[in-house]
């Protein structure tokens, strides 16, 4: 038969397993695998250890048959003993040891004292911690600075805190580093920013000393990359004795007094954790005042060479605005200057006049710029202020060089009414 079914049982044509009468095939059953037989596993040789004597550290032998034992005897713990075998009378109150209430008061104290001290060491090596490890927690161009109006006659300052007006660069420290009040950032030594408080913004000067403020440049200095010059610059710092004399706290929205009391805990803790032989951070001082008072103290202070003073309101908060809660009260002296020139305005100013390239009078050599004219001035300077004309100008003093500081347009000479 072609193409018919194979039997599965006895492997033949023409029919299937179902229908098949034939025997069925026999396996050979050597092919097949004996399950009973089992492998023999490998037997894993256990090496002992020889046996080591506890007393004499020798092998081969216990502490039971070691020949030595008598040498070699073991120590017996001993009991703790009591301290007392019969409580203590207190004497003040009757009661033993185990019971009297001042003795447990007294432990109580003692541990309490302990718990203190290690806080408080904790709290000051939390408190050392550099002022790079800091936050900036101030931004200064987003944000701000408190500005000073010019005081004048008619504001009443009775009862409100006086300062001396510190002749250096206004700056801030904003939690990590130093800033100018536009927010450029000063190269300062790191030995000098280790002192800073982490954190905490302060607003203060960068200050030399009275008289000084030519020798300032030192603040506008770029850090070195030459190691050499490096140590040049900061041992110049060092020289320089320069101080950072603080007036507030940026970031304590609370009023003006206990700003300074808070103040003065943060300097006094900086400083006790600074290992420079000179003070770097010197609280502002602020006496409460009459008018007559102020007045009084700004001529002191202006006669030792300094600026002027301060005035804040008392209970004032920090406003980073030019502020009628504070006013400055400065030397003013006046003089008249030649113009010499003009140069360009930028900016705001930009296509009218910036500033008059002036003179002095008496000394046509010093040369030096004037600004502070409005806006009419600034736009018709070519008619009513030619070259040669001599103009009245306000000073704060002069430089070593003999220039007028910060100086500004007032009017032209022995003319009145011209607003400025």
């Amino acid at each position: 038969m072609i193409g018919g079914s194979i039997c599965g049982k006895c492997g033949q044509e023409g029919h299937n397993s179902r229908t098949c009468k034939n025997k069925p095939i026999q396996k050979d059953k050597s092919i097949q695998k004996d399950k009973s037989i089992k492998k023999d596993k490998p037997k894993i040789k256990t090496i002992s250890k020889p046996r080591r004597c506890k007393l004499c550290g020798k092998e081969g032998h216990n502490r039971t048959t070691c020949l030595n034992k008598d040498k070699h005897k073991e120590k017996t713990i001993q009991p703790i003993q009591p301290i007392h075998t019969e409580p203590i009378i207190c004497d003040k109150c009757g009661h033993n040891n185990m019971t009297c209430q001042l003795v447990k008061d007294s432990v109580k104290d003692s541990v309490k004292d302990s718990v203190k001290d290690s806080v408080k060491d904790s709290v000051k090596d939390n408190k050392c911690l550099p002022g790079t490890a800091g936050e900036i927690v101030y931004d200064v161009k987003e944000q701000g600075v408190l500005l000073a109006k010019n005081y004048e006659d008619d504001i009443d300052i009775n009862g409100w805190w006086a300062s001396e007006k510190w002749d250096g660069y206004r700056s801030v420290w904003n939690g990590h580093n130093f800033v100018s009040r536009t927010g450029k950032q000063f190269d300062i030594p790191d030995w000098y920013l280790s002192v800073m408080p982490p954190s905490i913004a302060l607003d203060g000067e960068l200050w030399l000393g009275r008289g000084k403020f030519e020798s300032c440049g030192l603040l506008r200095k770029k850090k070195p990359i030459k190691a050499e010059d490096k140590l040049k610059w900061e041992q110049e710092w060092k020289d320089s004795d320069v101080k950072f004399n603080v007036f507030d706290i940026m970031n304590f929205p609370i009023p003006f007094e206990d700003r300074m009391q808070k103040l003065k805990e943060i300097i006094k803790d900086r400083n006790e954790c600074s290992s420079n032989t000179k003070t770097i951070l010197e609280y502002t001082e602020q006496t409460k005042v009459s008018k007559e008072e102020a007045l009084k103290m700004a001529r002191e202070v202006i006669s030792l060479g300094g600026e002027g003073i301060m005035l804040r309101e008392p209970g004032s908060l920090y406003e980073p605005k030019r502020s009628k809660t504070l006013y400055k009260i400065k030397e003013v002296d006046d003089m008249e200057a030649v113009i010499i020139g003009y140069n360009p305005g930028t900016n705001k100013y930009k296509g009218i006049l910036g500033s008059f390239k002036c003179s002095l009078v008496n000394n046509p050599e010093i040369t030096f710029n004037v600004s502070g004219m409005n806006d009419i001035v600034r736009n018709s300077y070519l008619k009513t202020h030619p070259i040669g004309t001599i103009i009245t100008i306000t000073y704060n003093g002069t430089t070593n060089t003999g220039k007028p500081r910060h100086s500004r347009y007032l009017r032209i000479r022995h003319q009145e009414g011209i607003d400025s």
